[in-house]
């Protein structure tokens, strides 16, 4: 079901990551040029990180239709495998963004406690300069999951991966300038114009913006998830080193 407005405005906002959820979603990893072998190293790598999740919360796998055999006999019994088509995996930046809303008395409001942004994708920065040349089949995978779930989704133009934000639930998220204001990404929206659509779709009030990313990270073009995350509110965790030759 698709909702008109923007999330803010029916009351949902982006939870922090440790907060409490209902089931993980995974993607199932094979494309070759980006999993050697075909993904075979990976997939076991993954069975694995799903089957730790599910010790603690329902975890749903998506394969592909060649796979799903294979992610089936990977995987534990009380896992579910849903067959699904996909460009790649990194379901963290291609899924939905699930947001939520505690106060369901609002007569005019849904009634749902739950709701999915479904952001445009461009393969990390288009067909210049992004990872892959064809995401068709990533832009439908959060529009999928979010009916499959009978969830109400809503859509935006913007060009944005879930791992480039992330957010301490109390209005504040972070990201980089390195990616968001990347040219290959938005080039058409300012600074501000960002800052306003990520407070009307994920509900924060306050934007910290670092220059960049991890050094090297040319494939996502500097995602604050695998450098700076929230912990908890006002406490990041941060990739760092003492090397002073380490160009990071």
């Amino acid at each position: 079901m698709e909702v008109k407005g923007s999330p803010v405005e029916h009351g949902y906002y982006m939870p922090a990551e440790w907060e409490r959820h209902s089931q993980c979603w995974i993607g199932w990893p094979e494309r070759p040029e980006n999993w050697r072998d075909h993904g075979v190293h990976a997939q076991h790598a993954f069975a694995k990180v799903a089957s730790a999740i599910s010790s603690f919360e329902p975890v749903t796998v998506c394969a592909s239709p060649e796979q799903w055999n294979n992610a089936r006999s990977l995987l534990p019994k009380h896992i579910r495998v849903v067959e699904m088509s996909m460009n790649d995996s990194w379901f963290r930046d291609t899924g939905p963004t699930f947001v939520i809303r505690n106060n369901t008395s609002n007569e005019e409001k849904l009634e749902n406690k739950i709701a999915g942004i479904d952001w445009n994708f461009n393969g990390y920065g288009g067909i210049e300069e992004g990872c892959y040349e064809d995401w068709s089949l990533d832009l439908l995978i959060a529009r999928k999951i979010l009916e499959i779930e009978n969830i109400p989704r809503f859509s935006h133009s913007m060009i944005l991966e879930g791992g480039s934000i992330h957010v301490d639930g109390e209005g504040t998220c972070l990201t980089t300038e390195e990616c968001l204001l990347n040219k290959n990404r938005n080039p058409n929206l300012t600074k501000a114009q960002i800052e306003d659509e990520l407070k009307a779709y994920v509900g924060v009030t306050k934007i910290i913006w670092l220059p960049r990313g991890l050094y090297g990270d040319e494939d996502t073009n500097g995602h604050i998830d695998n450098m700076c995350c929230f912990a908890r509110p006002g406490v990041v965790l941060l990739a760092w080193t003492d090397d002073k030759s380490d160009p990071q």
